[in-house]
C-alpha cells in the first residue's frame, strides 16, 4: 500500500526537479538573450555611429577640396595681375572669360577696392554697377574679402543664373594694398553631386549642409521633409532636449551623435562642422532594418521560450546567425573605399593583422602620385577622382586572388602582395605604374605624372602583434624615399632607412640635454659685397657636436626639430649666441658686421618674441641693426597683414627683415610685393637655372626680380655662388651680395674672425 505513495513521490521530487530546472534555464536562456541582444545592439551601434562618422568625414573632405580648388584657381589669377591689366578692361575680361571657360564657373568678376563692378566673365565689360543691387549673401563675402579674407558666400538663389549657387571671393594684393576682389560663382548643383547615395553606401538616408542657425544651404533627397520646412530644427520628429542640445553644439563649432524615431523607425544624427563659415553637414542614417531584425528576434524568443524552451534556442542561434551577417556587412562596409571599391586604410589594416597571423610570407606596398593636388587644378575633381577610380580598378585586375589593394585619403594607394622576391615585386610594381599612365586622361594630356612606391615585406621580420603597424611605419619611410628621387621609382627598406629611424629616436632623446651642454655650435658663411668684393655680413648656421666629437649637420636633425617644435627654442639659442659673438668684436674693438639668423614660423609668431629679442640685444649692449631675421615665404601663405604687423613691429625695434629661399614656394612674386621686407635671399635653384644654356625665361624672371627689388629697396642675396661665372652673372643681373662656396664654406665662429675679421679671441674666450 505504500508503494505507490512511495512511487508518486518520487514522480513528484522528479517532477519539481524537473520543473525548477526548466525553470532555470528559461530564466537564464531569457537573461542570456537579453544580455545577448544589448550586446548585438551595442556592436551594430558602434558600427553605424563608425560609418556614418567616416561618410561624413568624407562629404566634409569633398567640400573643402572644391572650394579649396575654386581658392587656388582665383588666387592664381590674380598673382599675375598688374595695374595695367586692369587699365585694359577688354584684355583683362578675355583672361577672365579663358579661365571661366576652363573652370566650370558660374561666372566671374573683379570688384575695385570701392566694391564697385569692374569686368565680369559672364557678360562682358559691366557698367559701374552699385554695390547695393548684389544680393546679400554676396555683398557679405565681398566686404569680408575686401578686408583681406578669403571668402566663401552662404548659398542663395541667383535670379540671374537661375539656380542656387555661392561666391568664392579672394582678395587681390598690388603694392602691398588690397587693390580689388576677384570672385567666382559656383554652382550649389555642383556641391549637391558630392551628397550623392554613392558615397554613403545602400542603407545611408540622407545628407544636408546647413548653416550655424540649422538653416538649409543644400538640401539632399527632398522627399525626407517638406520642402516649406527651412531649417532643421523644425523637425518635428525631434525631442526639444535633443533639439537644444544640437542648438548648443553648433554654437560651439562641435560634433555630436544623436537618435530620434519616427513611426518605429530610429534614425541616427550625425553633426560635423565643415570647417568653412558656420556651415554644418546634417547627416542621418536609417536603422530601420538592423534594429528591427534584432527587435522580432527578441520579441519572438520571449514568446517561444513559454512554449518550448529548445525552440526558444534554436530561434536565438538562428537569428545571432542573421545579426552576425548584417553586422559582417556593416562592417565590411565602414572598411571599404567608396571611390574604389578597395579597402580604406582601417580595412586595409585589418587584413594585414590577418595575414600576418596566418605566417605567410609577403610584401606590402605603397604607391603615390606626385603632386596628386596639381592634377585636381588642371583637369578637375571629377576627372582625378576617376583617374583613382580606373587606378582601383587596374590594381584589382592585376592582383592575384589573396592579394588586396587600399586607399588612404588622396592618392595614397597601399598594396598587399604575397612573395617577397624584391626583383619580382619590382617588376609588378613598374609594371602597375607603366599601365596606369595608358588612361586617357594622362595619354592626351602633356602634363607629366610621376608615381614612387614604397616597399617592405616579411623577410627577417620578428613575427609579433607589432608586425602590422612596423610594416606600415616601413613602408612610409621607403616611400619618402622613392619621393626624393622625382622619378618613377620603387623604393625598398632597408638598413638604411632602419638607422634613420633609430637616428631621430636618438636626437629626440638627446637634443634637450645637447643644449643645456652647448653641443650646438655657431658656425658662419660670409655675405660679399658684388660691388667692391668686401665683406657684408654673415649668414648663422648651426652644427651639432656631441660629446663623441662626433659633427651632425642641419639636414640631420632641422626637419625633426620644425615637427616637434625644438626649432623655436633652438633658433632663439642661435640668436643669443651671435649677439654675444657681435659684442666680442665690440669689446675687441673691431668693427662688427650684420649676422643674419634663421627664424622658424613657431618662434615668429610667439606671443613675447620681440619682448625677447629686444632683451638680447640689451643684455649684449648691441645694436638692433646688426641682427637680421631670416624667415621663410611660407610664413605669408593667407597671413600677409599679420606677418606684415610683426615685421613692422621687428624692424622698429631695429631688427633687419630677410625673406629667405625666395623662389621655392608657389606664389613668390606675389608674396615679394606684399610684405615689408628688407632683404630678399634668392634660392641657390634659380641660379642653377639660370646657368643652364638657353635659359632666357628663367633669366628674364630673374632681370624683372631684381628691377622690382630696387624699386622696392630691397637688398638681394644670391645664395649658392659657386664659381666665379656664377659671381659674373648675379653681377650682371644686379644682385647686391653673393653667398656660397666660392667665397667660403660655413666655418667655425672662431675661423670667421681669424680669417674675415682678423681677429683671434683670447684663450678664455675660446
Amino acid at each position: 500500500m505504500n508503494r505507490p505513495k512511495t512511487d508518486e513521490r518520487i514522480i513528484q521530487r522528479r517532477t519539481r526537479r524537473i520543473t525548477v530546472i526548466a525553470a532555470a534555464v528559461s530564466v537564464i536562456l531569457l537573461a542570456g538573450g537579453g544580455l545577448f541582444y544589448t550586446l548585438l545592439q551595442n556592436i551594430l551601434n558602434s558600427a553605424t555611429d563608425s560609418r556614418i562618422i567616416m561618410a561624413s568625414e568624407e562629404y566634409r573632405r569633398n567640400i573643402r577640396r572644391l572650394v579649396e580648388g575654386d581658392v587656388q584657381i582665383l588666387q592664381t589669377l590674380g598673382s599675375f595681375l598688374d595695374e595695367a591689366e586692369l587699365s585694359e578692361e577688354d584684355v583683362f575680361a578675355e583672361k577672365m572669360y579663358d579661365a571661366n571657360r576652363k573652370n566650370d564657373f558660374l561666372g566671374m568678376a573683379f570688384f575695385g577696392s570701392g566694391m564697385e563692378l569692374l569686368v565680369t566673365a559672364e557678360n562682358g565689360i559691366e557698367e559701374r554697377t552699385g554695390f547695393d543691387t548684389l544680393p546679400e549673401p554676396m555683398q557679405d563675402a565681398l566686404e569680408r574679402a575686401g578686408e583681406g579674407k578669403i571668402t566663401v558666400s552662404d548659398v542663395y538663389d541667383s535670379a540671374n543664373m537661375g539656380e542656387d549657387m555661392f561666391v568664392v571671393c579672394v582678395p587681390v594684393m598690388m603694392d602691398g594694398r588690397i587693390r580689388g576682389v576677384l570672385a567666382a560663382g559656383d554652382s550649389a548643383a555642383r556641391m549637391r553631386r558630392l551628397f550623392s547615395a554613392d558615397s554613403g553606401g545602400e542603407d545611408y538616408s540622407y545628407v544636408h549642409l546647413v548653416n550655424g542657425n540649422g538653416e538649409f544651404q543644400i538640401r539632399s533627397w527632398e522627399g525626407k521633409l517638406p520642402e516649406n520646412v527651412n531649417s532643421v530644427f523644425d523637425n518635428p520628429y525631434l525631442e526639444e532636449e535633443i533639439r537644444e542640445s544640437m542648438k548648443a553644439v553648433m554654437q560651439n563649432g562641435e560634433s555630436g551623435m544623436y537618435m530620434f524615431q519616427v513611426h518605429g523607425t530610429k534614425y541616427k544624427v550625425y553633426l560635423e562642422p565643415v570647417g568653412i563659415n558656420d556651415w554644418y553637414l546634417f547627416c542621418v542614417n536609417s536603422m530601420k532594418e538592423v534594429v528591427g531584425s534584432v527587435y522580432w528576434v527578441i520579441t519572438g524568443a520571449e514568446a517561444v521560450f513559454l512554449i518550448f524552451l529548445a525552440l526558444c534556442l534554436l530561434f536565438i542561434m538562428s537569428s545571432y546567425g542573421l545579426v552576425r551577417h548584417n553586422n559582417r556587412q556593416l562592417l565590411q562596409a565602414a572598411c571599404t573605399d567608396p571611390l574604389t571599391g578597395g579597402c580604406n586604410l582601417a580595412g586595409f589594416l585589418k587584413k594585414l593583422e590577418d595575414a600576418c597571423a596566418h605566417g605567410m610570407q609577403f610584401s606590402v606596398a605603397a604607391l603615390n602620385i606626385h603632386q596628386f593636388k596639381f592634377i585636381n587644378e588642371l583637369f578637375g575633381k571629377e576627372q582625378a577622382d576617376r583617374l583613382l577610380q580606373y587606378i582601383g580598378s587596374l590594381l584589382r585586375d592585376e592582383l592575384e586572388k589573396e592579394e588586396f589593394f587600399g586607399r588612404e585619403t588622396g592618392d595614397y594607394f597601399y598594396l598587399f602582395l604575397i612573395g617577397t622576391d624584391r626583383e619580382k615585386v619590382e617588376g609588378r610594381l613598374h609594371d602597375m605604374m607603366r599601365r596606369i599612365k595608358q588612361d586617357p586622361l594622362l595619354e592626351r594630356s602633356s602634363y607629366h605624372v610621376l608615381f614612387y612606391c614604397g616597399v617592405t615585406d616579411t623577410e627577417g621580420q620578428e613575427r609579433n602583434g607589432e608586425l602590422p603597424s612596423r610594416m606600415m611605419t616601413q613602408v612610409m619611410f621607403a616611400l619618402d624615399k622613392a619621393g626624393e628621387t622625382r622619378q618613377d621609382d620603387v623604393w625598398f627598406y632597408d638598413t638604411q632607412l632602419h638607422e634613420k629611424e633609430k637616428r631621430e629616436n636618438y636626437i629626440e632623446s638627446h637634443m634637450h640635454q645637447a643644449l643645456e651642454n652647448g653641443e650646438f655650435r655657431l658656425f658662419l658663411q660670409p655675405k660679399v659685397n658684388l660691388r667692391d668684393g668686401s665683406l657684408a655680413g654673415a649668414e648663422a648656421l648651426v652644427r651639432w657636436v656631441t660629446d663623441e666629437g662626433k659633427m651632425m649637420f642641419p639636414n640631420d636633425f632641422i626637419p625633426l626639430f620644425e615637427r616637434n617644435g625644438f626649432c623655436a627654442r633652438l633658433d632663439m639659442y642661435m640668436v643669443e649666441a651671435v649677439c654675444r659673438h657681435i659684442h666680442r668684436w665690440m669689446e675687441a674693438g673691431i668693427e662688427p658686421v650684420p649676422i643674419s639668423v634663421n627664424q622658424s614660423k613657431l618662434l615668429f609668431y610667439e606671443a613675447d618674441y620681440p619682448d625677447r629679442l629686444r632683451k638680447l640685444v640689451t643684455e649684449y649692449d648691441i645694436p638692433a641693426g646688426l641682427i637680421t631675421l631670416e624667415i621663410l615665404e611660407g610664413l605669408a601663405i593667407g597671413n600677409v597683414e599679420e606677418l606684415n604687423e610683426r615685421i613692422l613691429l621687428l624692424q622698429k625695434e631695429g631688427f633687419r627683415i630677410s625673406m629667405d629661399d625666395f623662389g621655392t614656394g608657389y606664389s613668390s612674386l606675389n608674396v615679394m610685393g606684399a610684405l615689408k621686407i628688407d632683404e630678399l635671399k634668392l634660392d641657390r635653384a634659380f641660379l642653377m637655372e639660370i646657368s643652364r644654356e638657353n635659359n632666357s625665361r628663367q633669366r628674364a624672371v630673374m632681370e624683372m626680380v631684381m628691377v622690382l627689388t630696387r624699386r622696392l629697396q630691397i637688398s638681394t642675396v644670391a645664395e649658392g655662388v659657386e664659381t666665379e661665372e656664377n659671381e659674373e652673372l648675379i653681377r650682371e643681373l644686379g644682385c647686391d651680395m653673393g653667398q656660397g662656396y666660392y667665397y667660403s664654406r660655413p666655418i667655425s665662429a672662431e675661423d670667421f674672425d681669424r680669417r674675415f675679421m682678423n681677429f683671434i679671441p683670447p684663450a678664455s674666450d675660446r
